[in-house]
């Protein structure tokens, strides 16, 4: 049943359809085009107002993917992926989103190395229940600071064997505080045909403090994940533990030691309608910058066809004292006031192509 609800567009957050298949004479796959438009109107309250906006990138980040892919033999092939990213509203208006080269083996497995998601992302990634969202409570509560898409990041996925995969993956890194401190994460989980999907992953990342050139720091993620499907509907689990010092070169760094547990829900009505909801508790230990937290986002989306998506997303987070760094709705908008609750609506559109 997995396999059914994987390919209901619901899922194509991650996805895109092809809107070009060049082919050489041979019939050898040369590039692949594709793409995501989202285009949203927005309200929202955060940094100590109410923002009224036709914004981009709601339920999937805006994007133009070209892929190359080549078979070597029967066992081996080559791929390419360049990811552009467009956010009008970010300090970078064009970045890049995933961009790697592979070498995948049938037998052996799949080595890579560029810019990716880590392991530990790809392992809870898939309870997320709009899967990485401009709302996303997971990645804007329960991830945070924590690694989640690193540069120069060296990747190997085995073989699926039993139901089991591993991911294992190390960047290159800098010493020089900032953001790109060097990363190893790796992750497991196990997908069969059964109703229960499993996974765990772990993150260490090292870099230098911000303040003293002299010091280098350590964090440490981990994370379990659980999905079970019963028919249209998937309720998923994750337990997220996490310790040590995170920062946003150059600007902010903390000390942190918590644990959070998010839980949620998707259903596909049986036709065109989808339902999402997701709740998230935090708990952290320390009362200097952070705070603990309730999160709550629920999701709607409309499959006009299988390539225009209609959707409404409203989120909500609540901080249980007043701190200096607050969890955001959204990366967005501004930083959240020390006294903050912020929320947000979205009503958008997305098309793939």
């Amino acid at each position: 049943m997995r396999k059914f609800l994987l390919a209901l567009p619901l899922v194509s957050g991650y996805a895109c359809a092809d809107i070009a298949d060049l082919k050489d004479v041979s019939g050898i796959d040369v590039i692949e085009l594709s793409g995501v438009i989202d285009v949203n109107y927005e309200v929202a309250e955060s940094g100590g107002y109410t923002e009224e906006r036709v914004n981009g990138g709601g339920l999937s980040a805006n994007r133009l993917q070209l892929q190359m892919q080549e078979a070597v033999t029967d066992d081996l092939s080559l791929n390419w992926v360049y990811q552009a990213q467009y956010n009008p509203h970010s300090d970078d208006d064009i970045g890049k989103r995933e961009t790697y080269f592979e070498v995948t083996s049938k037998r052996w497995g799949t080595l890579s190395a560029g810019r990716r998601d880590t392991p530990s992302a790809n392992s809870y990634g898939y309870a997320d229940p709009l899967y990485n969202n401009d709302y996303s409570l997971i990645s804007n509560v329960m991830v945070f600071y924590a690694p989640w898409r690193e540069d120069g990041l060296l990747m190997y996925i085995s073989p699926r064997v039993n139901g089991y995969e591993f991911r294992g993956g190390v960047s290159e890194g800098e010493d020089d505080g900032s953001r790109d401190g060097q990363v190893t994460s790796i992750s497991v989980d196990r997908w069969t045909d059964s109703p229960w999907y499993f996974s765990a992953g772990l993150d260490r990342k090292y870099q230098r403090n911000l303040w003293d050139k002299h010091t280098m720091e350590q964090s440490t993620d981990a994370y379990l994940t659980v999905v079970y499907s019963m028919g249209l509907t998937e309720l998923s689990a994750v337990y997220h533990r996490y310790v040590g010092y995170y920062a946003y070169a150059p600007w902010v760094d903390f000390e942190s030691n918590g644990n959070d547990l998010q839980l949620g829900m998707r259903h596909n009505f049986g036709n065109k309608h989808n339902a999402t909801a997701s709740f998230i508790y935090k708990d952290d230990r320390k009362d200097d910058a952070l705070s603990d937290a309730a999160a709550i986002s629920l999701g709607y989306i409309y499959n006009y066809d299988k390539n225009i998506d209609l959707y409404g997303v409203y989120a909500y987070i609540h901080h249980k004292r007043d701190s200096e760094i607050r969890y955001p709705v959204s990366w967005s908008l501004d930083n959240p006031l020390p006294n903050e609750n912020p929320q947000g609506m979205q009503l958008g559109v997305r098309i793939k192509f």
